[in-house]
Formats: structure tokens, sequence, C-alpha cells
């Protein structure tokens, strides 16, 4: 072994400590399932069971929930969780749960907001993170929309496997997560315009939804989608993000969460990564940064030739938004030096789209991937598109 494997393997040794010391899992007492676990709270948990002859969206249960958190003292909004039905990216029926967030100033219209979820775990989640966890949104962008009087949708896009960065599983979460706001009666938003914005891992969620939307819920009234830092071809990221600090720990994450939904996958871990991936399977993006300050690429914990390898290949494939059109105006915006992301990959995805047919705009933002998030123009580009309707 290499001094430079050596150094890599350290690194990931004192990591594995940290998870144990932290709570976030022991690799002792790791089982041999990458899955994630349970978040301990019994409806959060429920899963109900779904079959083909259930609408998409159909509401399976619902509650009524308080929020934790900065949210309960600025705004307040009255607030439910609701279990639907949905599919997988292969079309089997499964299920997943939405959060549905009303002002008392309610304008009418409701924001699908795909808040970057970019953890593994299932306390990760907005449902989790909103009512039970102290849930710090950086930027603030639901307690934005909240105070311009939109009702909020915030889905549990990644499913139960906790997808994290495969698109095609999130895409039709997203999408039914919004039929089953508009379907659920106790809110009231029956027939309401509504608009999509994500961001960054969001973003991804978005961008698929957008492309599903025409052909899996042409029924949406949609009046455009805000989606910026988007990683819209994964294959462009290992230079930017796989083993270079600050940025390695939430690449690993990113990885771990496509191989979860994609066969062949976790047959590429090596011992080392087998290891490392079930401390990591609870994380949510907090450890991601903790990790980041370690270079540790995915050599270290897979099979040599990672990226040559087929099934590496096709996730990349599978994965590359642009093959199909959206049918409502999009708001593409990017910092303009961003290290994480490169700007590339959205320039490429609005030449795809355009050249397809769509509606879309590109705004270069100053600063770079955390920075960009904060610029105020993508949500009043919202305001503009909801006042329309």
């Amino acid at each position: 072994m290499s001094l430079r494997c050596r150094i890599y393997v350290i690194f990931a040794s004192v990591l594995l400590l940290v998870f144990g010391s932290l709570g976030f899992g022991s690799v002792a007492n790791a089982t041999p399932s990458l899955a994630p676990s349970p978040t301990g709270d019994s409806y959060l948990d429920l899963w109900p069971r779904a079959n083909t002859s259930m609408q998409n969206g159909e509401i399976l249960s619902s509650r009524s929930v308080a929020l934790t958190g900065p949210l309960v003292v600025t705004i307040n909004p009255k607030v439910w969780q609701l279990w639907f039905k949905t599919t997988t990216a292969d079309g089997r029926p499964t299920t997943a749960l939405t959060t549905v967030l009303k002002p008392a100033n309610w304008n009418g219209s409701v924001v699908s907001n795909n808040y970057a979820i970019d953890g593994l775990g299932l306390k990760c989640n907005p449902s989790y993170q909103l009512t039970r966890g102290f849930a710090v949104e950086v930027p603030d962008i639901t307690r934005q929309l909240l105070a311009r009087g939109y009702a909020v949708v915030m889905t549990d896009y990644q499913g139960g496997s906790m997808a994290y960065g495969h698109g095609p599983t999130q895409a039709p979460i997203v999408l039914d997560g919004i039929r089953a706001a508009l379907g659920f009666s106790a809110a009231g938003l029956q027939g309401s315009t509504v608009a999509m914005t994500g961001y960054s891992g969001g973003a991804i969620a978005t961008g698929w939804a957008a492309q599903l939307q025409p052909a899996y819920a042409p029924e949406l009234a949609l009046a455009g989608v805000v989606m910026g830092g988007t990683p819209a071809d994964l294959s462009l990221l290992d230079e930017y993000m796989d083993g270079k600090v600050p940025a390695s720990g939430l690449y690993l994450l990113a990885a771990l969460g496509v191989a979860r939904v994609t066969a062949g996958a976790p047959d590429l871990l090596n011992p080392i990564g087998v290891q490392l991936a079930q401390g990591f399977k609870d994380s949510c993006v907090e450890m991601g940064f903790i990790a980041g300050v370690l270079p540790l690429p995915l050599s270290t914990f897979t099979s040599q030739g990672l990226y040559d390898n087929d099934v590496v290949r096709q996730v990349l494939h599978d994965t590359r938004m642009g093959g199909i059109a959206p049918t409502v105006p999009v708001l593409l915006f990017h910092g303009q030096y961003d290290l994480w992301v490169p700007i590339a990959g959205a320039e490429t995805l609005y030449d795809d789209w355009t050249n397809l047919g769509a509606d879309v705009s590109f705004l270069v933002v100053p600063g770079e991937h955390i920075t960009g998030a904060f610029d105020p123009r993508p949500l009043d580009q919202l305001d503009e598109w909801l006042q329309m309707k």
C-alpha cells in the first residue's frame, strides 16, 4: 500500500472514530444493512403500503403538527403532514411524506420548496427537522415564502432509501407531494397555482420534477420553476468535490445516496467502504461538512477503476438532466465563482432545454456556491410568475 493510501486509510479510521463519539453510528455495532434507521417518531416511521390501484398523490394518512425551531417564532403557520402514494423511478408503487405549511395571510398560491436535504438519514428530512429538530434553513427560503403569503409544500423527496443525489427517484415524489397537498381538504389549497424552487441538492429534485411533470402530472397548474446551484451533470463533480476539501464529505454522502437505488453499486464498495457506508447511513449535511475537512476520495472506499466502471457510467448517464424539456418557464441561477458545482453544467442544461424548445432564463449571480444561494432575485421571479396567474 502506498504512503498516500495509508494516509487516506488513517483519515477514514479517524472519521469512523468520530462517528462513534458523536453518536452518529458505531462501526462495531453496525448491521450489514446500508438502509437508513427509523426516526423514532411513530408517524414518520409509519410507511403505509401502496398498490397500483391507488392514484398517485392519493392521501393515505394525515396529521396536524406543531413546528419547532425558528419558524414557530417568526411565522407560526398551520402545519400538516401527509403520507401519500407515489412511484419509484421505475414506476413501482411506494409511499412518501410531505409537510404542508399555510400562513394566516395565505395569498392563494403554493410553492413546493424542495429544501436541500443533502443527507442519508431519515432525520435529515424536513418532516423531522421541522417538527422534532431545530431546523435552521440557510438561506431561510421557507420563512421568506411564508412571509410573502405562500403556502409551502416541503416533501421528503429522497424516499425510503434516502436516495440523495438521484433525480429520477426524487422527481415523482416531488410531484405527488404537490398533488397530495392540493388534494388535502383541511388545508384548502385545491385549485391553487403552484411554483417549484430548489437549490443545490434541492435543484436536482426540482429540475427532474420539471422534466417529468408534462408526462407524469400534466394537470398541475405550474407557473414556473426556479433552481440554483444545479448539479445537472454528476460526471462534472468529481474534479471539484471528490477528495477535495471541504466538499469531499458531501460528495461521499451523495455517492452513497445514489448507490442505494442503483443495482450493483453497493458491490463496488471495498471492506473499508462498507464500514464507512454503515457509519454514514444516518448522517445529515452537518456530518458531510465535518467529513469534508479530510481529503477522502471515493477510490479509498471502492474497487479500482471506479469511474471506468459500467455501473458508474450508466448511473451518470441516467442522472444527467437535460433530455426532456419542461413546459413551464424555468429560471436557472448559478454563482459566478462556484467552486463545488461548476457553472458549465448549468450552462449546458440551459442549452439542452432551450434547444428542445423550453422557456429558460439563465442568471449568473455574484459569489460561489453558498453565497450564491442568497441572491434575492429568484424569489422575486416566483412572485412575478405567480402574481400573473
